[in-house]
């Protein structure tokens, strides 16, 4: 049967991130109906808060006969308010339901976003390290290149104007014509916020170089640290640039499953046709209608906030204890739900090959599910990410799964075997 190149392309695709997840539901852990299970630290879920959302959401949604019809593609009226709303209490900007597009998930909307703003070959520019699921978002379909701009650890992976000018070099000799950049903030991987001086040097960056900014702010509340959080939309908006910012209820809401995301865009022209494509991608009504009404309990999402807040940091702390104890070096976090750690001195050499092969013995030895610094776009191999939102006794079981293995390879002066996932002793 024929299957068309670009069919192809998609099945020659590889997700890591998502193959690994599922490994991982395949055999899950369970202190006692599995204890020898997979413990996934490797998928960016909130799993702390869900007593607190449990009644909420099993509370009657309000379906009434005109949500079982079709509604606005692109959102409901609504939502759309409801949204904006909230957007406007937490970002610092009075945000529109006229500049909102909701979608299936802000995966959705970063594809039909890249399909209005670049041709097929024409790139972004990200900073690295990057959450990984952007090379599936940017390419599978629209065929957007990402373009990395590498900050490094012994910088503290602090973006500066270099590090942007040296990215936007780099895919000039690629031929790459750069269309915008994109910025997580708060950041994943690293799990920390970009201060506003940064911010208003990447305003000022695309305004130099006639760059669309696009803000991927899905962990704007999920900031706890010293450093507070600044929405990039605020501060495109104080020097008058056009942004697009994207959101969705996956992180700060801790509901991946309900699939429902919003581009929230100051240019007209892409509006309209993200709203043309979100005919392939609507949000169904029940689900619009459920998030209807926890956004319009503000009390409710304030306190869900404040103690969702103090839930991350709880649990960041004790998974930094956990690692400082462990022996296990990791940058500070401020935000998200992950650790960045630094596994390096575990490499027999510094080469990414071996930091996948300790990532495959992680897996295998420890069963334990960490994502390697590669997937990331890491400048250098040796660094992965935890994701730590979990209670305490599978935190504590999965360090100590992950302190174990790295133990053997200290104690026995073990190396990977390149050519297999075993272990062998050192000649």
């Amino acid at each position: 049967m024929y299957i068309s190149k670009r069919g192809m392309r998609i099945l020659d695709g590889n997700q890591p991130l998502v193959a690994a997840h599922y490994r991982c539901a395949s055999d899950p852990w369970h202190p006692e109906s599995n204890p020898k299970g997979y413990i996934n630290f490797g998928t960016a879920e909130n799993h702390l808060v869900f007593d607190l959302l449990k009644n909420r959401l099993n509370a009657s949604p309000d379906i009434r006969e005109h949500h079982t019809h079709y509604a606005e593609l692109h959102g409901m009226s609504d939502f759309r308010e409801a949204l904006a709303s909230y957007l406007t209490d937490y970002t610092g900007v009075k945000a529109s339901a006229e500049h909102i597009v909701t979608a299936t998930g802000s995966s959705a909307i970063l594809d039909m976003l890249m399909y209005a703003l670049c041709e097929a070959g024409e790139g972004m520019i990200l900073p690295a390290p990057y959450y990984a699921g952007f090379d599936h978002d940017l390419k599978t379909r629209v065929q957007v290149e990402p373009v990395p701009a590498y900050t490094r650890p012994e910088d503290g992976y602090k973006l500066t104007l270099e590090v942007l000018q040296q990215a936007l070099l780099h895919a000039g000799k690629r031929t790459i014509k750069v269309r915008g950049i994109i910025i997580t903030n708060p950041n994943n991987p690293l799990g920390q916020t970009y201060d506003r001086e940064t911010l208003e040097m990447i305003v000022k960056f695309a305004a130099d170089h006639k760059l669309q900014i696009v803000a991927d702010e899905l962990y704007m509340n999920s900031v706890f640290g010293s450093q507070p959080y600044v929405s990039l939309a605020e501060v495109a908006a104080e020097a008058g640039a056009d942004i697009h910012l994207v959101y969705g209820f996956a992180k700060d809401f801790a509901l991946s499953g309900f699939k429902a995301g919003l581009l929230h865009s100051t240019n007209e022209k892409v509006l309209q046709v993200v709203r043309e494509l979100a005919y392939f991608m609507p949000v169904s009504n029940a689900t619009q209608q459920i998030l209807i009404n926890l956004l319009r309990d503000k009390d409710f999402v304030k306190h869900f906030t404040d103690e969702n807040k103090r839930r991350l940091k709880s649990a960041s702390d004790f998974t930094h204890a956990l690692l400082d104890k462990a022996g296990i070096p990791a940058e500070p976090t401020d935000a998200g739900f992950f650790v960045w750690m630094n596994l390096s001195k575990w490499l027999d050499s510094e080469t990414f090959e071996m930091e996948f092969q300790l990532y495959n013995f992680i897996l295998e030895q420890a069963r334990v599910n960490v994502m390697p610094g590669q997937f990331f776009h890491n400048a250098e191999p040796g660094w992965f990410r935890l994701c730590y939102a979990r209670n305490e006794q599978m935190l504590e079981t999965g360090i100590e799964r992950i302190r174990t293995a790295l133990h053997r390879l200290d104690e026995a002066r073990l190396t990977i075997d390149p050519d297999s996932q075993s272990v062998s002793e050192s000649e």
